[in-house]
């Protein structure tokens, strides 16, 4: 069996996918995500599963939150906002037999303060235009005075975007157009056939728009622009990968207790062989500076204790002064990840075909928790499982920095 991971939610069974609807009501985290529990693979009938944390990191998972109902395939991905009346509210994507890639984007009711049951309600918006292939996984924030809905959308031209809907009330939505668009012809980076879960993160100065790259029943990476929001549009200034294949997809944006601009993220190809997966990462501060930055969450560092014995779950900060090697050893090597002339080369023993990603700034920060190694590379996120035993320390012959913490 595989060590469970301490600071990422991984389900007790079962199957999970994009983590969605991350929200602070009454004193706690309410995180949602795609939930088969019943199977470890995916299924069309997919369930919104649900967990609470007090910091992000340590959760509880609780019962099932929202089962497809008779008319429905499943209860696919969306969002959780809370109304002006201070009551949260599920908007999904409602799957149908007739045509899985045109969701419905449908509301959900919770029936008690705990938010464990909810009751499914109207279906609130629908695919505008005749070109469409897909349409699905909704995103609300507010516009001045009015919600706002962005729903994933790719056309028959393999043109990826997102269509904008308006309410006054989060009842009654009307189509806006379309947010932002990119042809799947347009590279560096490529954003798809179609956007699935976009997300935009208002950091005032910019903003930032966040869609996972989706093309033909193939999920690929996470990219990201940075530009400007206004009026139902957005404008992009330019646009970078955020994650680099095969781990990190289906990004979710969320703001913490304090006001911070954070993402979420699945992590794919993460499995104890027969009970559970998917896990889903550590949260992430969203920054602009010449580029999207993503830092992890104050929580982690706070969950941080010295101790200099090998453990499962280590919060690493590696500052190399010129090109070399980083590797975690345990009873044998587990992981090397080595920096030569701007490029991060990770390979996992007994894992997949090692991973490159571009990295020239001053410090690589690895996550290492049971079986998630996350890596923080200038060029994206890098997710990869690992198999820690019982416990590694990071070792490097690198002139430089490493400093390094258990993670409790």
């Amino acid at each position: 069996m595989t060590a469970r991971p301490r600071v990422h939610f991984a389900p007790r069974a079962g199957w999970i996918n994009d983590p969605h609807g991350l929200t602070w009501y009454d004193g706690r985290y309410h995180l949602f995500f795609q939930h088969v529990p019943d199977s470890l693979e995916w299924r069309q009938d997919i369930h919104w599963g649900h967990a609470t944390s007090t910091d992000l990191l340590h959760w509880e998972e609780q019962p099932v939150a929202l089962r497809p109902s008779d008319d429905e395939a499943g209860c696919w991905s969306g969002a959780v906002v809370v109304g002006e009346d201070g009551t949260p509210r599920i908007i999904y994507t409602s799957a149908r037999e007739e045509n899985l890639g045109l969701g419905k984007v449908r509301v959900a009711r919770p029936q008690d303060p705990s938010l464990t049951s909810w009751v499914h309600g109207n279906v609130l918006a629908t695919a505008q235009r005749d070109d469409t292939d897909v349409f699905r996984d909704p995103m609300i924030f507010r516009d001045g005075d009015r919600w706002r809905m962005i729903v994933g959308h790719g056309n028959r031209d393999g043109v990826g975007g997102a269509e904008v809907f308006s309410s006054d009330d989060l009842d009654s939505w009307t189509y806006d157009g379309l947010l932002a668009t990119r042809s799947h012809e347009e590279k560096n980076p490529w954003t798809g056939t179609a956007w699935e879960c976009p997300q935009l993160a208002r950091l005032g100065d910019s903003d930032v728009l966040v869609v996972s790259a989706w093309e033909e029943g193939t999920t690929h990476h996470v990219v990201a622009a940075h530009g400007m929001y206004a009026d139902g549009r957005f404008s992009a200034d330019r646009w970078q990968q955020i994650t680099a294949a095969p781990g990190h997809y289906a990004a979710s944006a969320f703001v913490d207790a304090e006001g911070r601009q954070c993402l979420i993220f699945w992590i794919r190809g993460i499995r104890d062989g027969d009970q559970w997966a998917g896990v889903i990462s550590v949260p992430y501060v969203v920054s602009v500076d010449d580029r999207i930055r993503l830092t992890p969450h104050p929580s982690v560092e706070k969950a941080r204790r010295v101790d200099d014995r090998p453990g499962t779950a280590l919060d690493i900060e590696w500052s190399p002064t010129g090109d070399g090697t980083l590797r975690l050893v345990g009873d044998s090597q587990v992981a090397e990840l080595e920096l030569r002339d701007g490029q991060l080369r990770l390979a996992v023993a007994g894992g997949a075909e090692p991973v490159v990603v571009d990295h020239t700034g001053p410090t690589v920060r690895i996550v290492v928790d049971g079986p998630v190694l996350e890596v923080v590379a200038d060029g994206g996120l890098v997710g990869l499982q690992v198999a820690t035993g019982d416990g590694v320390v990071p070792e490097t012959d690198a002139p430089g920095r490493l400093d390094w913490w258990h993670l409790t």
